[in-house]
């Protein structure tokens, strides 16, 4: 019984010192199987709390430039946002009103001005019999000035009106090519109606030559 309670004092063998010769360790076949003893988290979770890591999300480094913030882009009232594109800017609410009123305006006009063209040779006419300078026979180039001088004046305005329709689509301002158009027509008026007057000779010698009153009487 004293030989039994002795404790053992032989040192202890180290790792594989008691194994068979040609015994070597292998890793078990499913070292790298999944654990799929505990339950996957279900997918409609809510945001983990504040301060958990997120697998596979990255927190922001110091050096990162940050992300640049959206420029608005909303419209009040036909204004644009300082930040948005200038081509998405919208015209004021009365530009459709003005450039429609003065579209109107521009067609009385151009068919005011034809009118006026057109009388031209009648109105030599009156001017001949006024001042005794006998009948007006107007050459061949008289109807011919007239009627081009017609079709420019109606296509300015046609013109005007396509582009400022075009304009009003994309709601940018157009009130400013009825304008224009106005202008045209005014200067091609005066260019035709000069040309048509210089086709006679008898009515420019005779304004040309008109002096100044004569004085008046002395007591």
């Amino acid at each position: 019984m004293a030989d039994q309670e002795q404790p053992d004092e032989r040192p202890r063998p180290q790792y594989g010192e008691l194994a068979p010769p040609g015994w070597v360790w292998h890793p078990p076949a499913d070292a790298d199987r999944l654990d799929t003893s505990r339950p996957l988290e279900r997918e409609d979770a809510g945001p983990p709390a504040y301060g958990v890591a997120t697998p596979g999300a990255t927190a922001p480094r110091s050096g990162d430039p940050a992300a640049p913030a959206a420029a608005p882009s909303h419209t009040v009232h036909g204004q644009t946002a300082p930040g948005a594109d200038p081509q998405s800017r919208q015209a004021p609410t009365w530009n459709l009103t003005l450039t429609v009123l003065l579209g109107v305006f521009g067609f009385f006009g151009m068919s005011y001005s034809i009118a006026t063209l057109q009388a031209i040779p009648a109105s030599m006419q009156l001017l001949h019999s006024t001042n005794g300078l006998g009948d007006y026979t107007p050459v061949p180039l008289v109807g011919t000035l007239v009627t081009i001088g017609s079709i420019v004046m109606a296509l300015v305005w046609v013109v005007s009106a396509v582009i400022a329709t075009l304009l009003l689509v994309k709601r940018r301002l157009a009130f400013w090519v009825p304008l224009v158009a106005g202008i045209v027509a005014m200067v091609a008026l005066l260019i035709f109606a000069g040309a048509v007057l210089t086709t006679d000779p008898v009515l420019l010698g005779f304004y040309s030559g008109m002096t100044p009153s004569s004085p008046l009487p002395t007591p």
